[in-house]
């Protein structure tokens, strides 16, 4: 099901690059599946909209985030515990539709891969918005945000991915990084103007934010869990075609979009196939085919 179900995703494939890349392979260290990992938050707290933020610094393998999660409190506690992996946290607060319950003390479980967010007073059931100020690392594996390298006839390129599957979102956002868990996704991300950025929805808003910079705001995700979430950043070009009324695209490093029309002219009636045998139509206004080096992936979008 998953080969099947791979062409109605963002699709991650190798591409013909000058010199030998420096490819990001998974990584094999025991990670998320050591026994200390926290596999099952409390469900006391459900998320329902992330509205995520951030700034990749990708020569220094950095970045900074803010996050505005939209959470139902089912009983009323002082801590809310969420998954978080290799970031450091700023600052943390929530507010209900009542006073809020003001500023959190923050304490992180390298091993559980926990964050755990107390406030002075319980907060209420009902709907909250709780806002977190954080920073992570770009990584040089294919876990989370990671970075490839590549040579061009201009030199060596770095590009920025994300890949989450399976528990690798805590890396990203400060999150409920489990299946059970289904969101909907906004996400701005602050970049060096004249990189293309992509995400799982199309960009909405693109804005020139002075030095050297530009903040692109995507379109709100459907329902989804984190792992499916995706960005992607380059020096990129972008064919497009449009099949059963869903926008088609396979993008390429500069230089390379010659190369993709054998994708693009096939990818149209691959996608109206698996309409048809599933009996259900893409739901995204888009499906981008994303030619990178090192292993295949896929997300929706």
């Amino acid at each position: 099901m998953r080969r099947l179900l791979s062409s109605a995703a963002v699709a991650v494939l190798l591409f013909a690059a000058t010199g030998a890349p420096t490819v990001a392979l998974a990584s094999q260290t025991p990670g998320a599946t050591a026994q200390t990992v926290t596999t099952q938050l409390p469900r006391t707290v459900v998320p329902s909209h992330y509205d995520v933020s951030f700034t990749p610094d990708a020569a220094n393998l950095t970045f900074t985030g803010s996050v505005q999660i939209t959470v139902e409190v089912l009983e009323p506690t002082s801590t809310i515990v969420l998954q978080a992996h290799e970031l450091t946290f700023a600052k943390a607060s929530i507010k209900g539709s009542g006073k809020g319950a003001g500023a959190a003390t923050i304490a992180v479980d390298d091993k559980a891969q926990t964050a755990s967010f107390t406030f002075a007073k319980p907060v209420a059931r009902g709907r909250h918005v709780l806002s977190i100020d954080y920073a992570g690392k770009i990584n040089t594996q294919a876990t989370g945000l990671f970075a490839l390298d590549y040579e061009t006839d201009a030199g060596k390129k770095r590009a920025i991915y994300t890949q989450f599957e399976a528990p690798d979102a805590r890396r990203f956002i400060p999150s409920w990084d489990e299946p059970f868990y289904k969101a909907t996704f906004s996400l701005t991300a602050t970049v060096p103007t004249g990189q293309m950025a992509i995400s799982n929805m199309p960009a909405e808003k693109t804005v020139d934010v002075g030095g050297g910079k530009s903040r692109v705001t995507f379109a709100t995700s459907p329902k989804m869990s984190t792992y499916l979430l995706f960005f992607g950043l380059g020096e990129f070009e972008r064919a497009t075609t449009t099949a059963a009324g869903t926008q088609i695209g396979v993008i390429t490093k500069k230089g390379d979009l010659a190369q993709a029309q054998f994708a693009l002219k096939s990818a149209g009636p691959i996608l109206e196939w698996y309409n048809d045998y599933f009996g259900v139509n893409y739901p995204l206004p888009k499906l981008d085919h994303i030619a990178a080096p090192g292993q295949p992936a896929e997300q929706i979008g």
